[in-house]
Formats: structure tokens, C-alpha cells, sequence
């Protein structure tokens, strides 16, 4: 963890900071994780954003397969292996399921999780001031928001959902689940023209227009 309580001047002189910040490493989504002994911390750190969207997509969790691959799950890192389908069959071995069962139980998870993580990063963002746009950090958020749109196409979930009304929803769920910690988000009136555009944008571009 690491304190910061001092404002230091190039004269060696320093201050105490008006507001002081402890920075713990450890994540604070891995407490709940720990302390329920979940399968992944994502089980922990959504609520009624889950809910409101799982109610629509009905993915099967799975949770015994992800039990079971969850001491293996470090090995599925794509920029530490050559040969990624060997690692698929090798976990697949230890949990004692085919490579097609463990991928079929939790793909489906996976990218749900994505959509739920994603749209929570482009809640906090957008209203912290950000904007989708095509440099710096806009254009990670434009990059988050559009795999969020692809995933949901991809899946079939886009017409589950509802489309933008169910992204609507799924935001203010967003809302209420980080008011916990937060409080109340302050009103953004043009939040969800923003989620709109990109969507058409992200439409045109996939459509080649």
C-alpha cells in the first residue's frame, strides 16, 4: 500500500496534502472475492447490474467448471504462450472436461462479464468528463464501448437486450450498485445521446458506409 500524505517542494520542504490517499494495490474487488471464496471476483462486485442483465442474456454460469479452472485460469494469458489451443487442452485435462465443454461453460460468462465490466468503465468516464474520440484516452473509451456493441451482436444479445434501451438500463443499474461506495451520480443530461452516437458511428464503420 502506499500513503500519500506529503507535498514535497524542490527546497526539501513539505506539507501535509489537504486530502490524504492510501493506494491499495491489493484491489479492493479482491476483498469480497477472498472473503466469499468465489470463483472470479466478478462474481462478487456485480449486483444489480448482473441481475438486470443476466435476467435478459440467461447465460448458465457454470460455476463448478469455473471452480474447478479457476487455479489454472493464469496459464490463459495469449502474450505468455505460443501455442493457445495447448493450453485449452492442457487445462481441460486438469479439470477433467473436454477443451469444447470448458469452452462452451465459460465464453459465454466471459464476454458477459466483459459487457458488465465495460459499460462500468464508460459510466465512470463519461462522467468524470471524458469522451469517446479517435486519440489519448478517448479513444480506449471508444474502443471499450465498441467491443461492448460487438459482443452483443456477435452473441444475439443486442435484440435480447433491447438495444440502446437495455444499455440505458444496464448503465443506471451501473449507478445504483456504485452509489453504495459513491453516493448519487450527478445528472448527465447528455449521457446517453453519447452512447447513441457511437453506436451509430460503430454501425456505419462495421457496415462500411
Amino acid at each position: 500500500m502506499v500513503f500519500m500524505q506529503y507535498k514535497y517542494f524542490n527546497d526539501g520542504k513539505f506539507e501535509e496534502l489537504p486530502v490524504k490517499v492510501i493506494d491499495v494495490g491489493i484491489g479492493l474487488e479482491r476483498i469480497p472475492w477472498l472473503l466469499n471464496g468465489s470463483p472470479t471476483s466478478y462474481f462478487d462486485v456485480f449486483h444489480s447490474a448482473f441481475e438486470n442483465l443476466n435476467k435478459k442474456l440467461k447465460v448458465d454460469l457454470h460455476a463448478e467448471i469455473w471452480k474447478k479452472l479457476g487455479p489454472y485460469t493464469c496459464r490463459l494469458d495469449i502474450d505468455e504462450t505460443d501455442d493457445i489451443e495447448k493450453v485449452w487442452s492442457d487445462i481441460s485435462g486438469y479439470v477433467n472436461e473436454t477443451p469444447e465443454a470448458v469452452k462452451e461453460s465459460i465464453l459465454p460468462v466471459k464476454e458477459l462479464y466483459i459487457v458488465l465490466d465495460h459499460t462500468r468503465t464508460a459510466l465512470i468516464v463519461i462522467q468524470d468528463g471524458g469522451l469517446p474520440s479517435n486519440v489519448g484516452g478517448g479513444s480506449n473509451l471508444r474502443n471499450i464501448i465498441r467491443r461492448v456493441f460487438a459482443i452483443l451482436k456477435k452473441n444475439g444479445w443486442w435484440e435480447k437486450i433491447d438495444g440502446l434501451n437495455g444499455l440505458y438500463e444496464l448503465f443506471e443499474c451501473h449507478k445504483k450498485d456504485l452509489s453504495l461506495l459513491y453516493g448519487e451520480f450527478p445528472e448527465y443530461k447528455s449521457f446517453n445521446q453519447i452512447i447513441a452516437i457511437e453506436y451509430e458511428r460503430w454501425s456505419n464503420t462495421e457496415s462500411g458506409q
